[in-house]
């Protein structure tokens, strides 16, 4: 396989968001943070595999194989407690391939950590980070679904609105702060929340707000 001529498909963000969308309505009704590794190991039959010293190989935390029954973890990532949202994230990252890239990633025959190394060694830098960019939009998208995130949002601003000095507050301190309680609730990183509530309505307008200044 020559992964050097490689070309990731254009996904736009609303084609993303609309594939994350239905993927989480049939396989997750339940509450949060979505609980993926059990979607991953019941619902579509894909074996999660530790492996050590993965990130270290790889770089890379996780992988999946191309031909879908196996998803390869990072061991120490895995049995981290301490790091469970970045795993969370990370397994929706490579579901995101599976949702996303399907029948292009199915060509490529990799079924083993060393095929995979060779595919990141061949394949054209700016390729391959469009296909992570879109895995990531994916893992977003499922992990925060956009209406939950603004009926969270609501409360916890009303929260936010009680410190004193509220006027004060510039937009990006407004985010951050708010993103630490939502990332505890969504089972994510702040910096996936703060990505996530730029596409908020609030935070559009405050934008636009402080173009026009």
């Amino acid at each position: 396989m020559n992964y050097s001529d490689l070309k990731t498909p254009y996904i736009n963000n609303d084609l993303i968001k609309t594939k994350a969308e239905s993927f989480r309505n049939k396989y997750w009704d339940q509450e949060f943070p979505i609980n993926i590794e059990k979607i991953i190991d019941f619902k579509l039959k894909i074996n999660i595999i530790p492996i050590p010293n993965l990130e270290k190989i790889c770089n890379t935390d996780t992988l999946i194989t191309s031909d879908w029954e196996s998803l390869y973890v990072d061991d120490n990532l895995y049995n981290d407690e301490r790091r469970q949202n970045r795993l969370r994230f990370s397994l929706a990252h490579e579901i995101g391939h599976y949702i996303l890239h399907k029948e292009f990633y199915s060509t490529w025959k990799i079924n083993s950590i060393e095929k995979f190394y060779s595919f990141l060694d061949l394949i054209p830098r700016e390729q391959y980070s469009y296909l992570e960019t879109q895995a990531n939009k994916f893992a977003t998208y499922f992990l925060v679904p956009r209406q939950a995130l603004e009926e969270r949002f609501r409360i916890e601003y009303k929260n936010v609105e009680k410190i004193k000095n509220f006027g004060n507050i510039d937009i990006n301190t407004l985010k951050s702060y708010i993103a630490n309680p939502l990332s505890k609730f969504f089972g994510v990183s702040p910096e996936s929340i703060e990505i996530a509530l730029s596409d908020l309505e609030f935070f559009k307008n405050q934008a636009l707000q402080k173009q026009k200044e």
